[in-house]
């Protein structure tokens, strides 16, 4: 035996074994001291709220309301504040120069998508041009927008827009009480009917616009609402008619409700575009580049969600402005009465000639802003801001409600004043709807959906 160790002792195995050992130790060495050299190097992250062992942030998080909780944070830990939950690291960020920075100036690295696991997953938002990552479908999908309804091809849908504004104003004005449910309504005919022709409104408006809100009502629910099966993913194999699991029944409506929202309307206007009946639309002009594809169906599917609510909101807003402050109102009226001359509705080649109307647009979206939080991105690699290091992977909240009442931007936030966009202040204030509407190239199409009805 013991020859038998003092031969293997001699052998070319004496050799390998004591490379691997030092190539061993050499690897576990340079990685300890490389671990050593970056800790000493490394830039603390953004201050935030003490964080507990395990959970972390858990306890604090909002449930909802992120806003106001986004915003007593901002208060005491300033314009980037790290947050993390378990699995989710995150900051949010307070100031306008800031987010431009990051979001804006380095797109490439910060455009991605970390959407909660109930959105994407359990409610099958998969497919939504907004929570894309960025990519081949995401390129092709936005190059299929700007398209249609880019700054080149948008007026090409005034008269269809006007036709339906008209409509509303009559209905408007007979009217009383709460004005949502006429604006939505006329709002998501346009939408349609700018997507998919004149024709399927009357086959399918009321169903389709339905299958709509209710899918926004949920989404809505899932963003500013906290789910633990966002952070426990294996709550999703609890069976769905157990109590308290309401998140499983919502999942699995809103999966059809997608399914409905993308597949239904899709095949009707394939059908309508086949026999030559659908008429001026989006879809026509999609389907004579593009043919039948599935992204062609997803970019048409999405227009509902990201442009009716939206602009419900922005003109519900508008219209509650002129109630709650008439002398406002008075010039507003004044100014579309000299535009008009009094016998005609204002049209939207109109709008360059209503300067003081754009301004009250403007501040609308920036006082009690009705989008306070945006639309999470994520960035692909370290990235530094401020002096401090943001770790790849991070979950990038922009807190557009504080932005647009800083006051350190605004000087009177707290004050109506469309006249501030009117001034040479004007000149070093950032506008309200991109502050709202998003960063980076991914957004570029949005103002164009918007300027739909705006």
């Amino acid at each position: 035996m013991e020859q038998t160790l003092d031969r293997l002792v001699d052998s070319p195995l004496k050799l390998a074994g004591i490379t691997i050992s030092v190539a061993t130790i050499g690897y576990a060495l340079f990685h300890g001291l490389k671990k050593t050299f970056n800790r000493s190097n490394e830039l603390p992250p953004p201050p935030g709220p003490p964080r507990h062992f395990l959970i972390g942030n858990l306890l604090q998080f909002p449930k909802d309301h992120f806003y106001e909780r986004f915003c007593e944070w901002q208060k005491e830990y300033g314009d980037i504040v790290s947050v993390e939950i378990p699995g989710m690291p995150m900051v949010i960020l307070n100031s306008y120069e800031t987010v431009q920075e990051l979001l804006n100036k380095r797109p490439n690295t910060t455009a991605g998508r970390k959407i909660g696991y109930m959105a994407f997953e359990i409610m099958g938002f998969q497919w939504a041009f907004t929570f894309l990552q960025p990519g081949f479908r995401h390129s092709t999908q936005r190059k299929m927008l700007r398209r249609g309804i880019g700054p080149q091809r948008v007026g090409s849908h005034d008269q269809t827009i006007e036709k339906n504004v008209t409509k509303l104003m009559i209905s408007l004005s007979a009217s009383q009480g709460n004005p949502r449910h006429l604006i939505k309504g006329a709002l998501g005919k346009i939408v349609i009917e700018v997507t998919y022709g004149n024709n399927l409104p009357a086959v399918m408006n009321k169903e389709l616009s339905s299958w709509n809100l209710e899918a926004m009502d949920l989404l809505d629910d899932a963003f500013f609402k906290f789910w633990p099966v966002d952070v426990f993913h294996f709550l999703r194999f609890i069976p769905s008619w157990m109590p308290g699991v309401t998140f499983k029944r919502i999942g699995t409506r809103c999966t059809w409700l997608c399914k409905q929202i993308r597949h239904v309307p899709f095949e009707k206007a394939k059908a309508l575009y086949k026999s030559g009946e659908i008429g001026h639309s989006l879809a026509t002009d999609l389907l004579d580049e593009f043919g039948p594809s599935e992204d062609v169906m997803d970019t048409l599917g999405i227009l509902y969600l990201v442009a009716a609510d939206t602009t419900t909101s922005a003109i519900t807003a508008f219209i509650n402005a002129l109630l709650l402050f008439p002398n406002v109102s008075k010039k507003v009226y004044e100014e579309i009465i000299h535009v008009t001359d009094g016998t005609r509705l204002p049209r939207i080649s109109d709008r360059s000639n209503l300067p003081y109307t754009e301004a009250v647009w403007k501040e609308v979206f920036r006082w009690n802003s009705f989008l306070p939080v945006g639309i999470p991105h994520v960035n692909s690699q370290d990235e530094v801001v401020n002096g401090y290091l943001i770790k790849a992977g991070t979950l990038i909240n922009t807190n557009v409600g504080f932005m647009l009442s800083d006051p350190r931007v605004w000087g009177d936030p707290e004050n109506f004043r469309p006249e501030r966009f009117l001034t040479d202040e004007a000149k070093s204030l950032p506008n309200p709807q991109v502050v709202t509407f998003g960063y980076g190239t991914r957004y570029k199409c949005v103002p164009e959906c918007i300027s739909l009805t705006g």
